[in-house]
């Protein structure tokens, strides 16, 4: 039994909004039974095939509904109409509220046709804290406007439709474009029976918490066709009405407390982030509400300042908290006494690092925002918190300053915390990294032992492997080695220092630990991205987030060295700050490798201005060969050159774009882009170098004898089937004719079959200069990679895999052997002449005469494969002879 293929992608999609319009919410098994009815095969897993492309950004308008079911929205709301009572500004500014009343409607928005009315003029969902520049160009102060999203329309659109404060407008959805129109209050006469049916929906998921209106409102609609077909009275009033809660873009069942609920649910995410108990996580909020009063408070005072206004209290009294004012202690009052123990019994959970790690990620995350109202929050709260919470909060203080560029304060607050608990574990190793960022490797390990890290913890092996070794030649007693005249044991011993040489990986690995615990982890993560988007592993957004290419291109390209010296660089031994300033003016380049000594190290020509250094490394000096092209930063490293930030092997066809690209100032996610096309999945292309897609159109024909009378002038006729004659559009590439369209007429249809399309558009062009009265009934394309994965989902081997195709040609046989033989040196004559990539599109004879390009021809023939004889294949002795270059 042969299997069959499965639909692609385009297929699929097409058939799912096709049937969601034609039968109406489905869920999804329903969906897989419609569309095998359709014929539409999805492959080994269609549960999972179609769950994933429910899930995927492929079909942004078939949404989940309350019960399970999908709907198409753009079908399912057609028609509808929404009303929303307008305020005296909206109909100033046209910017209309969205929630509650036009919640059903955003989704919508973001897709065409629906981002204009059915005049063609524009209709945006915007929201003020992001699109404030929109605003600006129109006017609209955005101080003045809520913070929730709006519909913005014309000008003067409201104000055109007669409408006054009070009055109802309508958003009717059409497949044109959205209506706006003023609704008579009178017709929109009241259905109490809407919010009865929307609290059944709410009931009916066994859930007591909110769920999205839009959500339950299209559910309503999918169980009644004609609901919303003529204005109702705005959504909010029929909640009212009804007696549901609702907030925003959610709703939810009667008497529902949605403060408690946010509450509930912040607790149980700092449950689940940090691994705390109950009462751990409640105290991390209630010490991150304190934190956000100050923080707020703080940033009004300085706005105050700024403006010369009054300043205000920087805390207001409350049950979670103290009146506590920058240099001022909380007043004697009952109600701040009672506050003020609150606010000690919840310190005192800071003694728990984990308690402590939540409330510092809570409050300034990786970035620096709000560092310095975490200072002042932890100088604040410490006079009035429990002996075993002040050690924690020196510690956040530390953390503040050291986000803040002030490292000197931040390793003398953790000196004073470590003075209050020398066995508090997080300003142990924190302390370790500052004895680790001085070059001592010591005073690191030896706080470390004391914090009870584990042998294999990232910071405790870096400091073993950089750790001097003691000197076996001396003895204690002895003079030490230095001439200074004093013991060894009180000079050098356990303060013996590495050569430049071996510490420069330290420092490389210093300035990777900034970058993994400091500000710069987003644009580690946002390079890591790109690095992995075409690595099919479970862990590859990990993997790429230590990947060496990632993390020196944000270092250095992306400026995060440059900050660790500026930051740091005063806490380094001064001969590593000296060559971390030599580092900095170091810029990535492309090397030529010349030489290899394996185990030991390697020769490179800088290609861009032949610079030529001595690399020491052993690792790569196994792998690399001579010729090989590579991109990579080569440094200084003391008496030697090493390269830092791995080595990425370069194609001959990529080098000249990718000089191009280092000569430019580089961003990161640019040169990890361009690195990184290594990885992406070959893509197939036809001889004229098109990308490879299967198209086909069908066109009727209205004077059949007409149109096979000019395509006989034009295209080579082939009447091996009377019935259906056919013709062919040829082309030759690399010295070989080879079909290049199939077009058969049938009656009155003409189907055309190519493998691009621009081949396709190409002959549907001149189809137009033919006889202009063609027309297309159907059209469709599919790239070859969706096929091939469509294969892949069905278990069928590809053709292009490993297996032998049964369908391959005999070389063994002499007439086979010389018909291929024939078809080689054809090739390879054409190929002369062919322009080549990776001769930056020269021709093989151009760059054979070009001294600049023989190299890279040479060194272009030294990769063909090795099997020169046999049959079919090129041979590079010929190639060289014809070129001159034996």
């Amino acid at each position: 039994m042969v299997a069959q293929i499965p639909a692609t992608v385009t297929v699929i999609l097409a058939a799912v909004k096709r049937l969601l319009t034609a039968l109406g919410p489905m869920t999804p098994e329903r969906l897989l039974v419609a569309l095998h009815d359709a014929g539409v095969e999805l492959g080994r897993d269609p549960e999972e095939t179609l769950a994933d492309l429910l899930d995927s950004d492929e079909l942004p308008l078939v949404m989940p509904l309350i019960d399970e079911r999908h709907a198409l929205l753009p079908a399912l709301l057609d028609g509808r109409v929404f009303t929303h009572r307008l305020s005296a500004a909206e109909i100033e500014e046209g910017l209309v509220e969205v929630s509650p009343d036009l919640e059903p409607l955003s989704m919508l928005a973001d897709s065409e046709p629906y981002q204009q009315l059915l005049d063609g003029a524009p209709l945006a969902v915007i929201f003020p804290d992001l699109d404030a520049d929109l605003l600006a160009e129109r006017g609209i102060p955005v101080d003045t406007i809520s913070e929730a999203p709006a519909f913005l329309l014309p000008p003067d659109r409201l104000r055109a439709l007669g409408l006054r404060p009070g009055g109802l407008v309508g958003f009717r959805l059409t497949g044109a474009g959205v209506d706006v129109t003023c609704v008579d209050e009178g017709n929109a006469v009241a259905d109490a029976d809407v919010g009865t049916r929307l609290a059944a929906i709410l009931a009916g998921r066994g859930d007591d918490g909110p769920d999205q209106l839009d959500a339950v409102v299209w559910t309503a609609c999918a169980d009644d066709p004609d609901l919303f077909r003529t204005p109702l009275p705005p959504l909010a009033d029929m909640l009212d009405a009804a007696g549901l809660a609702c907030e925003g873009d959610q709703i939810a069942p009667a008497g529902f407390d949605f403060d408690s609920w946010r509450v509930g649910k912040q607790i149980e995410s700092i449950q689940l982030l940090h691994d705390l108990d109950d009462d751990e996580a409640l105290a991390v909020l209630v010490i991150l509400s304190l934190y956000g009063q100050l923080a707020d408070a703080s940033d009004a005072a300085t706005a105050a300042q700024l403006y010369d206004e009054a300043p205000q209290t920087v805390l207001e009294p409350s049950e979670a908290g103290p009146k506590a004012v920058a240099g001022r202690r909380p007043s004697g009052t009952d109600r701040d006494v009672a506050a003020s123990s609150v606010v000690r019994a919840t310190l005192k959970f800071l003694a728990d690092p984990d308690v402590a790690e939540a409330v510092l990620v809570g409050a300034i995350g990786a970035g620096r925002d709000g560092a310095a109202a975490l200072g002042l929050f932890a100088e604040t709260l410490e006079p009035m918190a429990p002996r075993a919470a002040r050690p924690p909060l020196r510690w956040l203080r530390a953390k503040a300053d050291e986000r803040l560029g002030n490292v000197i304060d931040a390793e003398a607050a953790l000196d004073a915390a470590q003075g209050l608990d020398p066995t508090w574990p997080p300003v142990l190793f924190d302390l370790a990294r500052y004895a680790s960022d001085r070059g001592d490797a010591e005073r690191g390990l030896a706080l470390l032992r004391r914090a009870g890290a584990r042998p294999d913890d990232s910071l405790v092996e870096l400091l073993e492997h950089f750790r001097p070794q003691i000197r076996t030649d001396l003895g204690r007693n002895q003079p030490c080695w230095c001439g200074s005249g004093r013991k060894y044991k009180q000079c050098h011993l356990h303060r013996e220092q590495l050569p430049l040489a071996e510490r420069a990986a330290w420092l490389y690995q210093k300035a990777g630990i900034y970058l993994s615990d400091g500000p710069w982890r987003a644009d580690v993560l946002d390079a890591a991205v790109v690095r992995a988007q075409h690595w099919d592993t479970p862990d590859a957004l990990y993997a790429a987030c230590q990947d060496p290419l990632v993390t020196d291109a944000v270092l250095f390209e992306g400026g995060a060295f440059a900050d660790f010296l500026h930051e740091r660089g005063v806490l380094l031994p001064d001969d590593e700050r000296l060559l971390a300033g030599q580092w900095l003016l170091v810029e990535r380049s492309l090397y030529e490798v010349e030489a290899v000594r394996a185990g030991q190290g390697f020769t490179v020509r800088d290609v861009r201005n032949g610079d030529r250094h001595d690399v020491r490394d052993r690792a790569a000096s196994r792998q690399l060969k001579t010729g090989t092209l590579i991109c990579g930063r080569i440094v200084p490293a003391g008496d030697t050159t090493q390269c830092f930030g791995g080595i990425e092997v370069i194609g001959l066809h990529e080098r000249d774009e990718l000089i191009a690209l280092l000569d430019t100032a580089l961003d990161p996610v640019d040169l990890i882009t361009f690195l990184s096309r290594r990885f992406e999945p070959p893509e197939l292309r036809n001889t004229e170098g098109d990308p490879l897609v299967l198209c086909e159109a069908t066109l009727w024909v209205p004077d059949p004898a007409a149109l096979a009378a000019a395509l006989d002038a034009t295209y080579e006729r082939d009447d091996s089937d009377p019935a259906a004659p056919q013709w062919f559009e040829h082309v030759t590439t690399h010295g070989m004719p080879r079909i290049r369209a199939t077009l058969r007429l049938e009656g009155d249809e003409l189907r055309v079959d190519t493998n691009s399309e621009a081949r396709l558009d190409r002959v549907l062009a001149t189809l137009r200069t033919l006889l202009r009265s063609l027309t297309i009934i159907d059209e469709g394309r599919q790239p070859a990679h969706e096929i091939g994965e469509a294969m892949r989902r069905a278990g069928i081997p590809s053709p292009t895999g490993d297996e032998t195709p049964t369908n391959v040609l005999d070389s063994s046989d002499p007439e086979v052997a010389a018909m291929l033989g024939q078809m080689a040196r054809q090739y390879e004559q054409a190929w002369l002449d062919d322009s080549i990539p990776a001769l930056a599109g020269q021709t093989p004879r151009e760059a054979a005469a070009d001294p600049t390009r023989r190299p890279d021809l040479i060194r272009l023939l030294d990769s063909f494969p090795p099997e020169q004889d046999r049959p079919g294949m090129m041979n590079p002795d010929r190639l060289r002879a014809a070129l001159g270059l034996q």
